[in-house]
């Protein structure tokens, strides 16, 4: 009988598991995405982009836990209007010496215009102009090392095809917390000319 309810407990937690999986992955293939053209593949899981122009909320922080509570606030209805905004993917973010800049791609209806006025004076709605990026993908959880690492991987596309950096390196996530680590699809990014 003990060995019964063992196998039991054992059935449910791989239930619980394919669960979690099926709606990370439900979740993100129904998210609006970033819009964008890869112009080269130039190896090594490195890509030269061109995105289209959109719209970004952004907020400066101490850490992305305390910037996307900020964030998310303004997409769950906590602006003017009371309006819930949709997620999108990426959710971009910079550190900035001691200070986390992080920000969420609008959906493609709304733009400076029409976005619900935040309520929060911590953020800010801007247009982002059409821009080409050098970008880098790898799965997992972000660490510093795998920040470090993808970061010398650019460096060396841009040195190898005489590329021009325009600003600083940033993360771009895509999934929901509860995708498991090896489905999770993050990028390193840099604008370029």
């Amino acid at each position: 009988m003990e060995r019964i309810k063992s196998i039991y407990v054992i059935l449910a937690f791989l239930l619980v598991l394919v669960m979690w999986f099926i709606m990370g992955v439900w979740v993100s293939m129904s998210t609006e995405q970033l819009n964008y053209d890869v112009i080269e593949e130039l190896g090594d899981g490195v890509e030269l982009r061109q995105y289209q122009d959109s719209t970004f909320i952004s907020a400066k922080a101490n850490d992305s836990n305390s910037g996307f509570r900020i964030l998310s606030g303004y997409i769950f209805g906590n602006n003017k209007d009371g309006t819930k905004i949709p997620m999108t993917a990426p959710v971009l973010s910079q550190q900035e010496r001691d200070m986390l800049h992080m920000s969420f791609v609008l959906p493609s209806d709304y733009d400076s215009n029409n976005a619900p006025v935040p309520v929060d004076e911590r953020i800010s709605i801007h247009e982002v102009a059409s821009r080409k990026l050098l970008v880098v993908t790898f799965s997992g959880f972000v660490t510093n090392s795998k920040i470090e690492s993808r970061t010398r991987t650019l460096e060396e596309k841009i040195q190898k095809n005489n590329i021009t950096k325009k600003g600083n390196f940033f993360l771009m996530r895509y999934d929901a917390p509860w995708v498991l680590p090896m489905f999770r699809r993050n990028e390193l990014a840099v604008e370029v000319e």
